[in-house]
């Protein structure tokens, strides 16, 4: 039986960014709360979000005991203060898990919850994976985004099976990290008019925002402030204009995430542009001195830190 529709209103329409800011943790393992306060107050106040998803994958929650969940959430929700509203991630291997996260962030005062399908067990099923939805949607039904990454959890989910995700859970916006031009057309013609499908992979969001996707959940973007803003204008770009644009933020989203292991570039960029960001938890490394070095290259080549752009050797 469906649950109640009312659920499915998202509070997001139109063009939406929702960044995932990672989670500080000094040279100890311990949670600095102040600097994570002011690393949430940079992404209200500088970069102007729409919403906020905590605890993502950058935001190292799986590397979070449920206390600390609990923590992070009381701070954001003394932090945003209902400036906009924001996701837990509450992604466990089994639904009970999954649950008693969800529990905890619902009482900590969360405003919706994010899941993903199973991030371990390889070829689920689709009942298995919808069951799962299902599960935790009716133990604590928050308004929820739904996390798309067949990279992380060997199963994709693909349009058919949202909607079966969608009739048995409150889903509010899928965050869709599937990189596949088809799959995201098929989607957005599927749920386009039911709630927002928002890009969550670098090569997707430009050309995810021209088929007139709800926006989008990434990390890196965010470097820019609020001009990042200038994706949603790029229907009145010339094409050379885009290209340009899709090319410069696939430069720093891979500089920023992918030439280090996340969140690990993330953090030093934000610590590079005066922000606490702290360094990563158990077993990721900070950037090494050369990672660091090409980091801060590509920030200051787009404006993003002052410097000298120096000619490659």
């Amino acid at each position: 039986m469906a649950i109640d529709k009312a659920y499915t209103n998202s509070e997001f329409r139109g063009q939406i960014h929702i960044p995932a800011p990672p989670t500080p943790f000094a040279d100890n393992g311990d949670l600095m709360g102040d600097a994570f306060a002011e690393v949430l107050e940079y992404y209200v106040s500088t970069v102007k979000v729409d919403g906020l998803l905590i605890a993502g994958s950058n935001g190292e929650g799986y590397a979070m005991t449920t206390d600390e969940l609990r923590q992070v959430t009381e701070i954001t929700v003394r932090t945003i203060a209902g400036r906009v509203p924001y996701y837990v991630n509450v992604t466990r291997t089994s639904a009970k898990a999954s649950i008693a996260r969800a529990e905890v962030a619902a009482e900590a005062g969360a405003t919706g919850i994010c899941l993903m399908g199973h991030p371990v067990i390889l070829d689920a099923t689709e009942d298995e994976i919808v069951t799962r939805f299902e599960k935790v949607g009716k133990a604590v039904p928050l308004p929820m985004m739904v996390y798309n990454s067949s990279h992380l959890q060997q199963f994709n989910i693909a349009p058919e099976v949202l909607t079966r995700i969608a009739d048995v859970a409150p889903v509010a916006c899928l965050k869709d990290g599937n990189r596949d031009p088809d799959h995201i057309r098929d989607m957005m013609a599927a749920h386009g008019d039911r709630f927002p499908v928002l890009s969550g992979h670098r090569e997707t969001l430009i050309p995810s925002i021209l088929l007139g996707c709800g926006g989008f959940v990434s990390t890196g973007p965010e470097l820019f402030g609020a001009t990042v803003r200038e994706v949603f204008e790029v229907h009145d770009m010339t094409p050379a204009e885009r290209f340009a644009l899709h090319r410069k933020y696939i430069e720093v989203i891979d500089a920023a995430l992918y030439d280090s292991v996340p969140p690990a570039g993330i953090k030093g960029a934000l610590n590079l542009i005066g922000l606490p960001a702290g360094v990563p938890r158990d077993p990721v490394l900070p950037l090494t001195p050369a990672q660091e070095a090409h980091l801060r290259a590509v920030l200051v080549k787009y404006g993003i830190l002052e410097g000298e752009v120096k000619a490659a050797q």
